[in-house]
């Protein structure tokens, strides 16, 4: 007989305890996944017959932690958590672990038992027994069965829910604490021994074995406390190779916050750390939370688990080995440009104070990855960090990373490092590793949570925050699905590294937050202003074009067409009716030939050519349809080259990854034509011309397409001969469009469909309240709980406001509906409905929120319910009735599509409808508009240079200036003389009475004495005089700055970095420095010493040798 006899009346239950215990001592792994639906089955019946209710979409996680914060015994909560611990196990690692099985099996019995006796009061089934069965199934259970039995078993379950909840309307759980407390006993549901064996199952997922010596129970602290003969016990000890404590675990009831242990658990580490002199590291958890403490290096974080040995004993490690990251030696062959040496310092800097997270934003083209492999050597060779995962939301951007030229295979030859793969994922040897988000996702539980010491995210911006975070950080947000939903809370690196080309003006508030960094100040950043300013130049300018057709800037409406262009159409069988479209449909509705034929043709004629050929040119389409008309024209406009001169990359496209590798590598292709798939991360030096063929409203956006030409490309058109500059040719007006709106059109942080719906709830309440519908308000306010009760309770959002969702619970609070309620509920807990995972479920929402406003406006009586009901009339247009779903209710939408059917229904039929059809939603067809090719004759591309001059790169000359200037090199013929001059070099005193004489003898109209006047320098100072006028060589000046900075940045900090560019900054705007004013003005600002507070007296007197060339002995300084 199966020990789940007793539970006839639950068919579907009874019948996966059987299964579970049939397979038990056949396939132990297969039983725990039959357990794991049992306890996932059971789970719904229990908080059924506890009157408690969960958000539909609720998993199993977040309906157990619902179970804990109800007066229950704790060990049901902790045992359907064990269950669901061993049975994630089993999915993912097919394990054969007899006792586990029976572990599960016994504790889904006890529950089982537990449930059956509250809802029928039949206490005969005690005691309970458990024996283990003959076996009788030989079947192969696989995971694909399981994946079918989970979804099948869901109905069954629904109609087993119901039951209950109609049989315990009138009754409850047993309600007397001495009689509950007697069955609870019998049935061995000990609260404190589950807690235990919780956190034992949590120390074994991080592959600690709790019968081992390595983990001590009631660990005995002598003098505990520092009061001798005080003996203290630590709940847990874990223990490295040579037994010595390397960590110590405090455990708090479940229903306790786990900080309550914090202190404790000091007290425990300090009292381990007198006993044996080693400092353990600090966890405290309540079997739900745990928090990693490494007192004595970092604050206390939310970690998702426990340390393994190896990673533990690699924390330790650091603390006897790892060296201050201000004295790494950055490798300036990978890193030597200035900015990209403060970049690293800057980080290590933060890092240093005790912060795990920074944000590096730097140009396009100004060296992230290689600012990042310099800054990631440095952290392994000073033994911060042993294993680094870089993560990037395109297969390309990891590709660059991981095996282009500037790459980490590149720099650090020697370090192992590996991509992410099916084959590669049981890799554990190696110290780099490579992978997209997406195919992290799939193997980010086969690593142990403390694998990674630092993490690095590139383009931050785009996808951590919105997505992605899940993998690397606690909380979630609206935007992650149900798949990303295993890795949340999983991985917490130790150090985390955020890099973005995006602008700090235009990257997310969040992502700001993510990498703990105030709005718009990142932890460093570098601009394209910054890259095209300096001399050299680390990025290129680009010349803009304006190249507009009559179409493309107004469109194709009949109206405006001539004779001959109608005629056209009208003879492939189009007419009036058909044609009109405004400028944004093309290529979306319609496509011209013609026009696109005019693109190309310009492309060809007026691009930019390298050795009388077309140079790299990428041309942005707006779709996939629309690239591959362009491709088909070009191919036909230029037959000669074989079709080889251009290609398409796009997602589609099945060889796009080798399409893209000989576009970058190769002669051929020499056009790319692209849909996304180019307009960020992708660098080809060598690309000359842009062309944007399609509209562009993100500025984000439109600074990253510019980014794939700015890049410096050497002996590009031969020798010596060097790419100065790149074209765009702007066909759809977007650099006016920017001019207009600089900012773009900024995507708004729209609230999340859940929190509309929620705040249209508030908004009946009150309306509901204030007419006096007592019944429908009680429903609505049901509603609204409801969801309060769906919100994440592991969002750390969701906890920061746990105590305002908790003075919510109480019925008497909804009793009276006033204006502070109604604020605290749409200020406060509205926007935390974002949080809530809907992705599923989005089209059933959107259709609440439709009818949601109907009833707002019908009970409002708005007139504008009219227009309303057309566009509720119209999504229903769209229902694909004819599936079978629609049985049943096909006949009444038909009657729906009747606007004037509308017009008779209340409130209570709206709601009815509202119910009846929000599931079947998904089953709307797309909007479709038909398309259009036509080919008519286009007006000329009007080709108009772009004004895109830059403020900062005008210079305001002096007349004066400029004309002294001119004598001096033309009079004097002292060229050589002013180059040594500008560049800082040696004047000898030859060539010094050389200048004395010129001046003395009248060949030049200006003086000294009025030129030492007019330059506010010394008539003594005649090199820096003449400076003044001559200015200084930028691109000599920093190359030695850049150099001093490369030798000395071991010995430097940040501060003292920025101090060397102020000085150069003020060199070049001044034309040389006062010695003086490096103890005065902005430079005190840094240290009211000045210079001398700054530097140390070594450092400083080497900083005076490098600017003594640029020395001016000046009687009044403009710095």
């Amino acid at each position: 007989m199966s020990n789940f006899y007793f539970l006839d009346r639950w068919p579907n239950l009874k019948k996966l305890g059987m299964q579970a215990e049939n397979y038990i001592t056949t396939d132990s792994n297969a039983s725990m996944l039959k357990t794991r639906i049992l306890g996932e089955q059971l789970i719904d019946l229990v908080l059924i017959a506890l009157k408690v209710e969960v958000d539909k979409f609720a998993t199993q996680d977040d309906k157990i932690k619902k179970l804990r914060t109800i007066n229950i015994n704790q060990s049901i909560p902790d045992w359907f958590n064990i269950v669901r611990l061993h049975g994630n196990k089993a999915m993912h690692e097919a394990m054969d672990d007899k006792e586990k099985a029976k572990e599960s099996l016994i504790a889904m019995l006890k529950i089982s038992a537990w449930f059956y006796i509250n809802v029928t009061k039949d206490k005969s089934i005690l005691p309970l027994k458990f024996k283990i069965s003959k076996p009788t199934s030989k079947k192969v259970y696989k995971i694909d069965d399981y994946k079918k039995e989970v979804e099948s078993i869901e109905e069954n379950n629904k109609k087993e829910v119901q039951e209950v909840k109609e049989e315990l309307k009138q009754t409850s759980i047993i309600d007397s604490y001495t009689e509950l407390k007697k069955v609870e006993d019998e049935l061995d549901l000990n609260e404190a021994e589950t807690r235990k064996k919780l956190i034992d199952v949590l120390l074994e997922q991080a592959g600690w074995d709790v019968s081992s010596s390595k983990v001590v129970k009631e660990y005995k602290i002598d003098n505990y406390k520092g009061e001798p003969g005080k003996i203290g016990y630590a709940d847990y000890v874990l223990l490295d190779k040579k037994d010595n404590p390397i960590a110590v675990v405090e455990a708090k009831r479940t229903m306790v916050d786990p900080y309550v242990g914090q202190d404790q658990a000091k007290s425990y580490a300090d009292g381990i750390e007198a006993q044996t002199g080693v400092r353990p590291i600090i966890y405290f958890t309540n079997g739900y939370e745990t928090h990693m403490w490494d007192d004595k290096y970092s604050a206390p974080r939310l970690v998702w688990g426990f340390y393994s040995l190896e990673d533990l004993e690699y924390e330790m490690f650091k603390h006897k080995n790892k060296r201050s990251l201000s004295s790494v030696e950055i490798d300036i062959s990978i890193s030597g440009r200035s900015y990209q040496i403060e970049g690293i310092k800057s980080v290590y800097e933060k890092f240093e104070k005790g912060y795990r997270k920074s944000l590096v934003v730097m140009a396009t083209g100004c060296g992230k990855t290689r600012t990042a492999i310099s800054l990631v050597k440095g952290m392994i060779e000073a033994n911060h960090v042993k294993r680094v995962l870089f993560l990037a939301d395109r297969d390309e951007l990891v590709k660059q990373a991981s095996r282009d030229k500037s790459s980490f295979k590149t720099f650090m030859p020697n370090t192992p490092q590996i991509r992410i793969t099916s084959k590669t994922s049981k890799d554990r040897e190696s110290v780099l590793y490579f992978s997209t988000y997406q195919t992290m996702i799939n193997y980010y539980h086969e690593f142990s949570i403390g694998f990674f010491d630092l993490i690095i995210c590139d383009e931050a911006h785009r996808s951590i925050y919105k997505v992605y975070k899940d993998i690397v950080n606690y909380e979630f947000h609206h935007a992650v699905s149900k798949n990303y939903q295993n890795i949340i809370n999983y991985f917490n690196p130790k150090f985390m590294l955020g890099l973005t080309a995006t602008p700090v003006g235009f990257i997310n508030r969040n992502t700001y937050t993510l990498f703990d960094c105030g709005d718009k100040d990142p932890t460093f950043s570098y601009s394209y202003e910054e890259a095209v300013n300096n001399r050299p130049q680390y990025l290129l300018r680009y010349k803009a074009k304006d190249a507009s057709t009559e179409f493309l800037r107004k469109g194709i409406k009949w109206n405006n067409l001539n004779e001959e262009q109608k005629r056209d159409l009208e003879e492939d069988g189009l007419d009036e009716e058909q044609i009109d479209f405004d400028k944004n449909e093309l290529e979306e509705f319609v496509s011209n030939k013609d026009t696109n034929r005019k693109i190309l043709q310009n492309l060809m004629e007026n691009g930019i050519k390298v050795k009388d050929e077309i140079g790299k040119s990428i041309i942005f389409a707006k779709n996939k349809n629309h690239a591959t008309l362009l491709l088909k024209l070009f191919d036909e406009m230029y037959p000669q080259y074989n079709g080889k001169l251009a290609a398409i990359i796009h997602s589609d496209i099945k060889n796009k990854d080798d399409v893209l590798k000989r576009f970058k590598e190769e002669e051929r292709p020499k056009i790319a034509i692209s849909v996304d798939m180019l307009d960020t991360g992708v660098d080809v030096p060598e690309v000359v011309n842009l062309v944007f063929a399609k509209p562009i409203y993100s500025k984000v956006k439109f600074l990253q397409m510019i980014g794939r030409g700015t890049r410096l490309c050497p002996n590009l058109f031969g020798d010596g001969i060097d790419k100065e500059e790149f074209y765009i040719f702007d066909h759809w007006k977007n650099f006016e469009f920017f001019e207009e709106k600089p900012e773009g059109i900024v995507p708004r942080e729209n609230k999340s469909s859940l929190q509309l719906r929620f705040e249209s709830r508030l908004k009946l309440m009150e309306i509901l309240k204030a007419k006096g519908l007592a019944k429908e308000l009680n429903n609505i306010i049901k509603l609204i709980r409801e969801d309060i009760d769906s919100l994440p309770e592991k969002s750390v959002e969701i906890r920061k406001n746990k105590k305002l969702i908790d003075s919510l619970k109480p019925d008497k609070v909804w009793e009276n509906i006033d204006k502070n309620l109604l604020d605290k509920l749409m200020k406060n807990i509205a926007p935390l409905m974002g949080w809530v995972d809907v992705s599923e479920h989005r089209d059933a929402i959107i259709f609440d929120n439709s009818m949601y406003k109907m009833q707002i406006l019908k009970l409002n009586d708005d007139p504008k319910i009219i227009t309303h009901v057309s566009k509720v009339v119209g999504d229903l247009s769209r229902l694909n009735t004819s599936m079978n779903q629609f049985n049943g209710v096909r006949e009444y939408i038909g009657e729906l599509l009747k606007i004037e059917k509308w017009g008779s229904l209340n409130y209570k039929e709206l709601e009815e409808i509202r119910m009846l059809l929000r599931d079947l939603m998904k089953y709307k067809s797309k909007k479709t508009k038909p398309f259009v090719e036509i080919d008519i004759k286009d007006s000329d591309i009007l080709i108009k240079e772009i004004d895109t001059s830059d403020t900062y790169a005008q210079i305001n000359v002096d007349g004066y200036i400029e004309r002294v200037k001119n004598t001096l090199e033309k009079e004097m013929g002292m060229n050589l003389v002013i180059q040594k001059i500008r560049k800082g070099k040696e004047v000898t005193k030859k060539e010094l009475e050389n200048i004395y004489d010129i001046f003395n003898s009248g060949k030049v109209e200006f003086t000294l004495d009025e030129l030492s006047q007019k330059a506010h320098v010394s008539k003594e100072d005649v090199i820096g005089i003449i400076r003044k006028f001559v200015g200084v060589d930028e691109e000599e000046l920093n190359t030695k700055f850049d150099e001093f900075i490369n030798i000395h940045h071991s010995k430097m900090n940040v501060k003292q970095i920025n101090m060397i560019k102020m000085i150069k900054d003020d060199i070049i705007k001044n034309r040389g420095i006062s010695f003086a004013s490096l103890y005065e003005g902005k430079y005190t600002t840094l240290s009211k010493d000045g210079i001398d507070g700054i530097f140390n007296e070594k450092l400083c007197n080497e900083v005076f040798d490098l600017i003594e060339p640029y020395r001016s002995e000046e009687d009044d300084i403009y710095a």
